[in-house]
């Protein structure tokens, strides 16, 4: 993984508004987004099923973790935890492959999406990533690589917070996913 890769991912990232930071290891990863959490009083949270394993093994984290049915209750958390199957380096852009709707708001309903990305998951471009999504869906996907290849319904692609404007030109953060979107990288 060449370091230019991470931060040409990091780059076009911050460019859109995506805040990015960096780990040497998943745990770092998760207590430098606690961190955030705690200091921003986010503390009604959801998280997918890779990353709440570890969340629910601290004990005291201070955290009401939640778990919704429906998309309504996504909306009143205030962050989600989810991890990233994929990215592309020359738009920094993340990629979720979804096999519920569950999977889906995670990504979008919350106001603050904190998202965790393995850094050997960053392909430079989308071709490479057509390349990576032939790879993963031949071998059927693997535990712990994000959903079974079978189960996959749908692709997302989530490049920074947010944003719309309006007839007037009126920036607006938030209207069609998160407010905010943080991107740990590890690895």
């Amino acid at each position: 993984m060449s370091k230019d890769l991470i931060e040409r991912f990091k780059e076009k990232a911050v460019a859109v508004s995506a805040e990015v930071f960096t780990a040497p290891d998943q745990k770092n990863a998760l207590d430098k987004a606690l961190e955030w959490l705690r200091q921003e009083q986010k503390l009604r949270i959801t998280a997918d099923d890779r990353l709440a394993g570890l969340l629910a093994a601290r004990e005291n984290a201070g955290f009401s973790l939640v778990f919704p049915d429906r998309p309504e209750q996504f909306a009143g958390l205030q962050a989600a935890l989810v991890e990233a199957d994929f990215a592309v380096a020359e738009t920094g852009t993340l990629v979720h492959l979804d096999a519920t709707p569950r999977d889906l708001w995670r990504w979008t309903l919350p106001e603050n999406c904190l998202a965790f990305l393995d850094k050997r998951k960053i392909a430079a471009s989308m071709e490479e990533l057509l390349e990576a999504f032939n790879t993963y869906l031949s071998s059927g996907g693997k535990e712990g690589e994000g959903s079974p290849a079978n189960e996959v319904k749908q692709i997302s692609f989530v490049t920074g917070p947010s944003r719309t404007a309006d007839i007037e030109g009126q920036l607006e953060l938030g209207v069609h996913g998160p407010l905010r979107l943080l991107i740990f990288i590890y690895g």
